[in-house]
């Protein structure tokens, strides 16, 4: 995989986390990324009082943030129409990877969900994910937030659901098609190597 490398220098970057040890963890290894304007808070309270005083570029949030939890405080956040910070990237921490609590923060509008505990590799990647690969904004009536699609691979009858959603052109067929035995004997090759 190919190395992007950041320059988070100058940009403000709020944790919050409710245990203090963490805290530290992710300070010392954004630190060890250039980040030198890094905030620490803990509790979604102190994220809103942080937000209505200053912007800020990133939020890396706890899914679990007293007193509201990371992921309501995440909706919140999307949701308020005339809040200056509301795209600002979200990653969310979590100890629980299963797959329903990462869909879950998909659907609330978090960029990225890392897990507890992290390694710099991990948070790096994923900050390089946000950083490198941003996606564009969709709001709905039910959703603001990153657009949860990460890769288009056709659209179902070659047509998207989306206004800017171009249409997918499918080439015709050329030549003869293959035999199911040929098929299988491709598949059959493939999956001894």
């Amino acid at each position: 995989m190919a190395r992007f490398t950041m320059n988070l220098r100058d940009l403000v970057i709020l944790i919050a986390d409710p245990s203090s040890y963490m805290s530290l963890l992710i300070h010392g290894m954004l630190r060890g990324f250039g980040a030198n304007k890094i905030l620490e808070v803990r509790s979604s309270n102190g994220v809103l009082r942080i937000l209505t005083n200053q912007k800020i570029d990133l939020l890396i949030c706890d899914a679990r943030l007293p007193p509201h939890g990371g992921l309501r405080l995440t909706r919140a956040i999307r949701r308020k129409e005339d809040n200056e910070n509301r795209t600002v990237p979200i990653l969310i921490m979590t100890s629980d990877g299963r797959e329903g609590t990462v869909k879950l923060a998909r659907d609330t509008g978090a960029n990225m969900v890392i897990s507890k505990p992290m390694s710099p590799a991990s948070l790096y990647d994923r900050l390089a994910w946000t950083a490198f690969h941003s996606r564009p904004f969709v709001d709905t009536p039910n959703y603001f937030g990153p657009d949860r699609r990460f890769k288009i691979e056709g659209y179902p009858l070659g047509v998207g659901r989306r206004k800017g959603d171009k249409a997918v052109e499918v080439g015709k067929e050329v030549g003869p098609a293959l035999a199911q035995d040929d098929i299988d004997s491709l598949f059959s090759a493939a999956r001894t190597g």
